[in-house]
């Protein structure tokens, strides 16, 4: 189910983003992501050494092969060959790796908990994505600039077009993340969207002041994607 904010909230955020256009020739376009990503490599990796670990445990606390040889009358010999204890011990570790991929495709360690540089990633890909299908690139002055969030993953991208990237330096916009995933962290996902746009319209203003025409290029609402 797609979240959705109150239409007060949206409100806000629209209005936040003319607010700040009316002092430059920028566009800003704000997007927000919802789908809970799984991260497949992450889900594999926790499950293979799950796979690893449990298997060794339970044989050092009494329920190694044997103990399963003689559960589920696998094999009468006792005690078991050398060949026997390695396929059952393969076995186990087998069922680990499958019953551990599922419980965890499902748990919040498929998404939120994955390593920063995967979740990085995906949403690096997702807001360049949404750069080029909104035409961002394709403002008459190269100035847009998309503000995205992975409400899911905590991870905010901001891109920049030619235009811009030239004149600000990536520490404001890194500064402008910041404002944006402390409204999400925060609960108040709409705040960090007007916190960010605050910051961006500044510096854009700053840069690049409004022409005589000023046209509105890109929409104005929060893009839910």
């Amino acid at each position: 189910m797609v979240m959705q904010l109150p239409p007060e909230d949206l409100g806000r955020v629209e209005t936040a983003i003319v607010e700040a256009e009316a002092m430059t020739s920028g566009e800003i376009v704000c997007t927000m992501a919802t789908e809970k990503h799984r991260y497949v490599e992450w889900v594999l990796a926790l499950a293979a050494a799950a796979a690893f670990l449990i298997p060794v445990l339970l044989t050092a606390i009494g329920f190694g092969p044997s103990f399963w040889a003689a559960a589920f009358g696998m094999w009468q010999e006792d005690p078991l060959s050398d060949w026997q204890t390695v396929e059952i011990f393969v076995l186990m570790q087998v069922v680990v790796l499958l019953l551990a991929t599922l419980a965890l495709w499902w748990s919040p360690l498929a998404q939120r908990f994955a390593p920063l540089s995967l979740r990085q990633e995906r949403v690096h890909e997702i807001a360049l994505k949404q750069f080029l299908i909104r035409g961002i690139h394709l403002t008459e002055a190269r100035t847009g600039v998309l503000i995205h969030v992975s409400v899911e993953d905590h991870v905010v991208e901001i891109i920049a077009d030619e235009g811009i990237y030239r004149q600000v330096p990536p520490d404001h916009w890194a500064e402008t993340a910041a404002a944006l995933l402390s409204g999400v962290k925060g609960g108040d996902i709409a705040q960090g969207f007007v916190n960010a746009i605050a910051l961006a319209g500044g510096v854009l203003a700053t840069h690049f002041p409004p022409t005589a025409e000023n046209p509105d290029e890109l929409p104005n609402r929060l893009l839910i994607v």
